[in-house]
């Protein structure tokens, strides 16, 4: 009796509190009264300054671009080079020389500019909106001109991941044998958890080992990956009842640019259009609402609690944002063009000028900026700022893993530059153009447009292949067709049981590929999903459209390729 008297009642665990605080803070729980706690108020002040960060980080990376054209342009005898690629690399190579000589490099990257870097890279898919919705310029309407097309499209598309991967697996195994033999530990970097130490401590494992792990059926969050989350926290549901009005409140709360966006296309964007027939306003405003909301949406699928993840997938997987983004631009063009008694090609000068924000800068405003250009501009912007993601990655890239992934992605650029303009002319693709827009049939906009210009290929067409790429592998790696993959064929017959870092080979394989056939959009989706592949996917990228660009200056093999495609 007297040691129960003694022992006395267990306060509340400090940390019980804070993972409660934690979890609040993840994902909210639903107030019972109509008044909003400060919590989201708080969320919501820091998310406009990572806005307003990233719109800063957006706007310097036009003035370095235009600097670049400036300065290209000096020379005109030199073949036109993206200016989004120069600055990329001189970001990159400006934060490690930072790195080197100021020791906290690092923790203000991760402090400051990593939240809105992040931000910025998930709404520069923007961009391919415009592009995709220019195909409609094209008389792709007979079943002889789209089934050739369709499939060399996909012909091309199986050739190239298998030819990728095949490539990337084992020449990773062999840079990461040639010192001991192991998969482990004989290619991670210095500062970098070797095997052995991840097997003593358990906290210095990665979260996500490679992008196949990393795309799980059920486990979609908006922001934040539920490896980021405690098990208890990644199923909270709340279950409290709420009024109408804090419902409302938390939503408008949630998404602010939502609401601003089509309170101004509303009450700026169409007075405007009416009265003064201007149609930039208006246009950009309803591509960037049509763009909120349509990610709106997608998120609201992903964390849907009332959907198996099998319907989540699937739907969030076919409401793709540059998809139905474009196809609403199309509806807005069609009801625009019907009431003004415009055709649909007179309506689609009106979205794009190809006059970029950098290239507006460089000729001191001398064209007018559309819709297009603006998100042309944020794309272009997106790109610059991977120059941060591969600074955070540069352990991994500044490896043997990184001459994998040049030597594969210069191989693809090779083949699909020499051979793809040909096997589509062989398959009846017609006309010389749009042949000719396989040779860079999964280089990214910024990164193709060179070589498009050179060849006088199809940029439409291009974007159109890009775009369903993207959202093959987005839907593809959803359903874990590449973790099935790697269980059914990679592993069989190689060492198991083996704790993979950051350069494992299936995770470099795995990134080469994603970046190679899915270029941006692929790669949007791997830093989204915070999985390791995701440097690898956007050094391949930057890699198979700069050795593009390379080839197609080389006279005779372009020479070679014009001449092939117009024989009959």
């Amino acid at each position: 009796m007297a040691s129960q008297a003694t022992v006395p009642s267990p306060p509340t665990s400090t940390s019980t509190a804070m993972t409660t605080d934690s979890a609040q803070f993840l994902v909210p729980p639903l107030p019972s009264s109509a008044t909003v706690p400060p919590r989201p108020y708080q969320e919501l002040l820091s998310r406009v300054c990572d806005g307003g960060v990233a719109v800063g980080i957006a706007v310097v990376a036009q003035l370095l671009m235009a600097g670049i054209q400036w300065v290209l342009s000096m020379n005109s005898d030199n073949v036109e080079f993206p200016p989004s690629v120069v600055a990329m690399a001189a970001i990159f190579g400006m934060f490690c020389a930072c790195g080197c000589i100021f020791p906290g490099t690092e923790s203000f990257y991760r402090n400051h500019l990593k939240r809105p870097a992040d931000l910025l890279n998930r709404h520069m898919s923007i961009g391919f909106t415009i592009p995709f919705l220019m195909i409609c310029n094209g008389s792709l309407t007979d079943v002889w001109v789209v089934g050739p097309i369709i499939g060399c499209f996909v012909l091309t598309g199986l050739f190239n991941t298998i030819l990728s991967y095949v490539l990337a697996l084992p020449l990773q195994c062999l840079m990461v044998r040639w010192d001991s033999g192991s998969w482990s530990s004989s290619d991670i970097e210095k500062g970098s958890p070797t095997a052995e130490q991840q097997r003593q401590n358990p906290k210095l494992r990665s979260s996500v080992k490679s992008v196949c792990d990393s795309m799980e059926t059920d486990d979609f969050t908006l922001g934040v990956t539920p490896s980021d989350l405690p098990a208890a926290e990644s199923k909270v549901i709340p279950t409290r009842a709420v009024s109408g009005l804090t419902t409302v409140k938390l939503w408008c709360l949630a998404n602010p640019m939502l609401l601003l966006t089509w309170t101004l296309a509303l009450i700026v964007g169409l007075p405007l259009r009416v009265c003064l027939a201007l149609d930039t306003p208006l246009s950009t405003l309803l591509l960037f609402a049509f763009w909120l909301t349509s990610l709106a949406i997608q998120s609201s699928l992903k964390t849907s609690p009332y959907l198996a993840p099998f319907f989540r997938t699937l739907l969030s997987g076919l409401f793709n944002a540059v998809l139905w983004t474009s196809l609403a631009m199309a509806a807005y063009l069609l009801l625009d063009g019907h009431l003004s008694s415009r055709p649909l090609p007179t309506m689609l000068t009106t979205l794009q000028t190809k006059n970029p924000l950098s290239s507006a800068l460089a000729t001191s405003f001398a064209s007018p900026i559309t819709a297009g250009d603006i998100a042309l501009s944020i794309l272009n912007a997106g790109l610059v700022s991977w120059g941060l993601k591969l600074y955070e990655y540069r352990l991994q890239l500044l490896s043997r893993a990184g001459l994998t992934v040049f030597t594969v992605s210069s191989l693809v650029a090779l083949g699909n530059v020499s051979c793809g303009p040909l096997l589509a002319h062989t398959m009846g693709v017609a006309p010389q153009d749009r042949a000719l827009a396989f040779a860079a049939r999964s280089v990214t906009l910024a990164l193709g447009n060179p070589v498009l210009d050179t060849l006088a290929a199809d940029k439409s067409l291009n974007a159109a292949m890009v775009v369903i790429s993207g959202i093959a592998y987005q839907m593809g790696l959803g359903f874990g067709i590449g973790r099935f993959l790697e269980r059914s064929l990679v592993n069989i017959g190689l060492p198991g049981g083996r704790e993979k870092g950051g350069n494992d080979p299936r995770t470099v394989a795995a990134g080469v590929t994603v970046g190679i056939n899915a270029a941006a959009m692929g790669t949007a989706y791997l830093y989204e999903t915070k999985s390791e592949a995701a440097p690898y996917s956007a050094l391949s990228m930057m890699a198979l459209g700069v050795m593009t660009v390379v080839f197609s200056t080389i006279q005779p093999l372009v020479s070679w390729v014009l001449g092939s495609v117009s024989r009959p």
